[in-house]
Formats: C-alpha cells, structure tokens, sequence
C-alpha cells in the first residue's frame, strides 16, 4: 500500500512511537519508529522513517520508509501483514507511560546499522 498523500510531517511526528503488534490477544511483536531528515540526489529534504520490529521470539528486523511512503500507512492502518511470518497482526499504538516504557525496551538506541547487523547475524544462524 503506497499513499503518497500521507505527509512528511506526520512521518516525523510518528518519531519515538511504539505499537504492539498482536495476534489474536497474543502480544507477537513490537515496532518502533525513529523518523529523520535526509537528502536525495537532487539535494531535497525530505523525512524517512526506520521501523525497528522486535519478535517475542528475540528476533528483530529493521525497515526505512521513505517516501512515498508504503510501510507507515499500512501500520497506521491498523493492520500488519508479515509475510516471511504468514501472520497477520492487529497494530496496538502506545501511548503515555506505556510508550515510554516500550520504547525504553524496544525502541531505537543505537545507530539502523546496529540493528542491521544483528538482523543480519540472526538470519545467518537459520
């Protein structure tokens, strides 16, 4: 689902939030977003969005979205469609003390890279 209608502020304001992603009443995952400005070729500004989903299993996956953007609108849409997984989850937003509390446990606290290659060593073990 592309939606070049959703705006590169919203995108930004999504900066720190934290969603549930829940199968059925089981909590499966976790996915935070960190927005921040980058440029194109052409020197334009412009807001990308990395996803960091964090698996109950301990497994995680990292994701940039930029626009125009696919990722964010189908999470804001409320469901998420994992098809390595074949899952489909229900997308529960945080908010308040709650979203601080998951974003302290799953939020982004390093650098994407960090993240890639701890995906990237997980793959490699299966």
């Amino acid at each position: 689902m592309t939606n070049s209608s959703l705006s590169e502020g919203l995108v930004a304001r999504l900066d720190g939030a934290v969603a549930e992603l829940v199968d059925g009443e089981r909590v499966a995952g976790w996915v935070a977003l960190r927005s921040e400005p980058y440029r194109d070729s052409l020197l334009t500004k412009h807001t990308c969005c990395w996803l960091l989903f964090s698996w109950a299993d301990g497994s995680i996956e990292i994701e940039e979205d930029f626009p125009p953007y696919a990722l964010v609108p189908e999470l804001r849409s409320g469901t998420w469609v994992e098809e390595k997984r074949e899952a489909s989850y229900s997308v529960r937003w945080s908010e308040g003390e709650r979203q601080a509390q998951l974003w302290a446990r799953y939020g982004m606290h390093e650098s994407p890279g960090h993240y890639m290659a701890i995906a990237a060593a997980q793959r490699s073990r299966h």
